[in-house]
């Protein structure tokens, strides 16, 4: 086997790999080259198995289709520059490194609002300027006075996004006595009471001393920092972009700190990158300009290179790595075979993977929602279920228990999930379904506490969720009343609204579950957002019937 690596890996990594297989190492830093050109790497990739790249381009599917690649590793925590679709269709698998960078950009996020509040990047820039010269004692006097700054005590800190990222820079500013303002839909009031106040992004905006933005890059943050939002911010407000360049509306901005309209802004990423000489906001002296440096830290390197040896190892012995974006491609097989104690610790790892890609897309926070799967195992049937508060983040595969029908624990140290009888319920009742995820999603949970259905009003979901989904009826946490609502609410569907709770998806295999659940959330946004402008129109009568019957041809076959 042979890997070609054009990523950043330590020393200590590159041998263990070289133990494993034959590797050509070329890391971009060393070689000063990023491919862009798919028919150049094409044919350097002709002869290999295993690629890890950082940030060459990936997005044309022939790589995909022209190479004979097994196993690709992204050192990335968000690899955008890869085409998922055209991965998985081809049955290779794509492991990533999440996280990896959460600590370095914290950290300088933390040292770029201290440095504006303290104007250290004026006052430096002033000293190793022609300007600066001490002849009489006035001179030090003007100096002095002309880069006087503030203190952080009592300021206000705007936190855009409240992931990974956005908690570690509170967690380190707290100690300031500072106070939190935070705009984050997908997390909730309990999430960030322990620092400050949720609130609404444009209430943010006007309060906040300082702004700095950790939000991920989705068509629906696109423009977020818009002209109407700049206009908001205190003139003795600073704004610090840390995530993504499509955040911010970059014209209005330059012609704000042009015309001093607000204090400043520290930028690390912008919307056409790398960056040159030529960037308008080099000349401005109240922006500290970087080029996408946050995660730049020896660290980074050490976490993302041990991060893929573990996940390659377990590739290479059979197993489905931790940090794996498409865990499909390892095979969506009929779970109610019999399987061998190996393949049951598989099936263990996938529900961790499918655990930690519900918190990467948001339908999820912390340990809420519960994951279980249906097998067959020393010819009976046993669930593999996710244990009762252990974060996603945490989790691994012998956090997850083995209970049989009835609840009771065959093998596990902790307490299975509260929902298990929910879990249980179904699979007495279905015998089509062997694998359940119970969520948070944003939008099936709007209409749970709306308490609406999700009508058919679009062809593509019906086949995959199975006509109208119901709203059950409330039921607390872990209650039998739940469970019994749900099952009444599901019947032969492959998802459910829980009132106030989110929502049930299930299906033949976890895979298909999961996939139910992008169909749920996609559907349930789309309704609720026509909702808001008029009664959205469902689909025509035969329209449906046929779409159903494709519902079933589904559940034959086991597609979901």
């Amino acid at each position: 086997m042979k890997a070609f690596i054009t990523a950043s890996i330590t020393d200590e990594v590159i041998e263990e790999l070289q133990k494993k297989m034959e590797v050509t190492y070329e890391s971009w830093r060393d070689t000063g080259n990023i491919y862009f050109d798919i028919k150049e790497l094409v044919e350097k990739l002709s002869d290999y198995d295993v690629f890890i790249t950082e940030a060459d381009d990936l997005k044309k599917a022939e790589l995909f289709e022209q190479t004979n690649l097994k196993l690709i590793a992204s050192c990335r925590g968000d690899p955008f520059n890869i085409n998922l679709d055209a991965a998985t269709k081809n049955n290779i698998p794509i492991i990533y490194t999440p996280n990896r960078n959460v600590v370095a950009v914290a950290e300088l996020t933390v040292g770029l609002i201290i440095s504006m509040a303290r104007n250290l990047t004026k006052l430096e820039r002033f000293l190793h300027s022609e300007d600066f010269e001490i002849i009489e004692f006035e001179d030090w006097i003007n100096c002095y006075n002309k880069f006087m700054g503030s203190e952080l005590e009592s300021k206000t800190i705007g936190i855009v996004g409240f992931g990974q990222i956005g908690q570690r820079v509170a967690e380190r500013l707290k100690p300031f006595g500072v106070k939190f303002l935070i705009y984050d839909p997908y997390v909730s009031e309990e999430m960030v009471e322990e620092y400050g106040d949720k609130t609404d992004i444009d209430f943010l905006m006007k309060e906040s001393d300082f702004i700095t933005l950790h939000a991920v890059a989705t068509d629906e943050n696109d423009n977020l920092i818009n002209e109407a939002r700049i206009k908001m911010m205190k003139s003795s407000g600073y704004l610090i972009n840390m995530a993504k360049g499509s955040l911010v509306d970059y014209d209005y901005l330059y012609g704000a700190l042009k015309k001093n309209e607000i204090a400043g802004a520290a930028l690390d990423v912008f919307p056409l990158e790398p960056i040159d000489e030529d960037n308008e906001f080099l000349k401005l002296d109240n922006v500290i300009v970087l080029p996408h440096f946050g995660g730049n830290t020896i660290e980074v390197v050490n976490r993302q290179s041990k991060m893929l040896l573990k996940d390659i190892d377990i590739w290479l012995n059979d197993g489905i790595p931790t940090h794996v974006l498409n865990p499909e491609v390892f095979g969506a097989k009929d779970v109610k075979q019999d399987m061998s104690k190996d393949t049951v610790q598989k099936y263990k790892e996938e529900i961790v993977c499918v655990c930690k890609r519900l918190l990467n897309d948001g339908h999820v926070i912390g340990s809420a929602g519960n994951v279980s799967m249906r097998i067959k195992h020393d010819n009976k049937e046993i669930v593999l279920i996710t244990p009762s508060n252990v974060n996603y983040e945490e989790m691994d595969k012998d956090d997850i228990l083995i209970i049989d029908l009835e609840g009771k624990v065959v093998k596990g140290e902790r307490n299975p999930s509260v929902e298990k009888h929910l879990h249980l319920g179904i699979y007495k009742e279905r015998e089509d379904v062997n694998a359940i995820i119970h969520s948070h999603g944003m939008y099936s949970t709007i209409l749970g506490t709306l308490n609406l259905s999700l009508p058919p009003i679009m062809e593509e979901l019906v086949p995959y969720l199975g006509g109208e989904i119901l709203c059950s009826d409330y039921g607390e946490a872990g209650s039998e009343e739940l469970a019994d609502n749900v099952k009444a609410s599901l019947e032969d569907r492959n998802a459910v609204i829980l009132a106030n709770h989110g929502s049930l998806c299930c299906g033949s295999h976890l895979e298909g579950a999961y996939t139910v659940l992008q169909y749920l959330e996609r559907g349930s946004k789309t309704y609720y957002l026509a909702k808001l402008i008029k009664e959205p129109n469902l689909l025509p009568e035969d329209t449906i019937d046929y779409e159903m019957d494709i519902f079933e041809l589904f559940k034959d076959s086991k597609k979901i």
